[in-house]
């Protein structure tokens, strides 16, 4: 390969790279960090209400046998929250598993959040299930919750966990937090979290086939993304950098192409 052609090729691999760029993870401030404790008992006697606004409590939802997969975060969320349960929600559909065979529990860390917000999000979630099934989803075969609770029960619940979060006053996203799911065994019991954006069909597969048999697995590896905007000063990483940085790189392969073609169509000539 002739120097110009190699530089061409490492140039438009460059702004591939650019184009294809991925969300930073940040390290998380210490109050909103994840700190994993596999087998921790949740507090299944704790009251909550549902999206109808009926008093429920968190045990309710481990009565019939099946894991659940439980997804802190808060519904009037503009930053991972949403697109976090959507990514669960594909990898769920890409398993192969049974509806039957889960169960999807989301409680908010805002004590603002009330069961219309939840519903409301709730509508969201079951919209996008149709999208992914290409075919109408009635309400009740999605067994997915949403709930709400007052602010000490939700601080409790957090702590038994480790689901550290914070408020971020003064910008876009109310509260800091991780963004992961936390796998419960038929008792109740935390058996894996699964961090990050992206869940594996198989990972997902042996996960609730671990919680489903009461076995406690072990400690995820990859890195919990922060659900924020933070102060400059302690690190940032925003959607629409990334989304810019993005544009930018197509643009630079776009025009590197063409740059090349231009290129070896003179030298042929000559």
């Amino acid at each position: 390969m002739r120097p110009p052609r190699l530089l061409c090729a490492a140039l438009m691999a460059m702004a591939w790279f650019a184009a294809s760029a991925q969300p930073l993870a940040i390290p998380a401030p210490p109050a909103a960090a994840l700190e994993q404790k596999p087998g921790a008992q949740l507090p299944l006697q704790m009251d909550l209400w549902d999206e109808q606004g009926r008093p429920v409590r968190l045990g309710d939802y481990f009565e019939d046998g099946r894991p659940v997969l439980l997804v802190l975060g808060y519904y009037r969320c503009p930053q991972l929250c949403g697109l976090l349960m959507h990514r669960l929600l594909e990898g769920l559909r890409d398993s192969g598993l049974s509806r039957h065979g889960w169960r999807i529990v989301g409680v908010s860390i805002d004590p603002e959040d009330t069961p219309e917000t939840a519903r409301q999000r709730r509508e969201q979630d079951i919209a996008y299930a149709e999208f992914l099934m290409d075919a109408p989803t009635p309400a009740g075969t999605l067994d997915l919750h949403l709930l709400v609770a007052t602010p000490a029960r939700l601080q409790r619940l957090a702590r038994d966990i480790g689901f550290g979060y914070t408020q971020t006053p003064g910008t876009d996203a109310r509260f800091a937090h991780p963004a992961a799911v936390m796998v419960a065994t038929t008792r109740g019991k935390i058996s894996r979290y699964l961090t990050g954006m992206q869940f594996d069909a198989a990972e997902l597969r042996v996960a609730l086939a671990e919680a489903k048999g009461e076995r406690i697995g072990i400690l995820s590896q990859g890195i919990a993304l922060l659900c924020a905007h933070f102060d400059p000063r302690v690190g940032a990483h925003s959607t629409a950098v990334m989304n810019a940085t993005r544009v930018l790189g197509l643009l630079m392969v776009a025009a590197l192409a063409a740059w090349c073609w231009r290129r070896r169509r003179t030298e042929t000539r000559q």
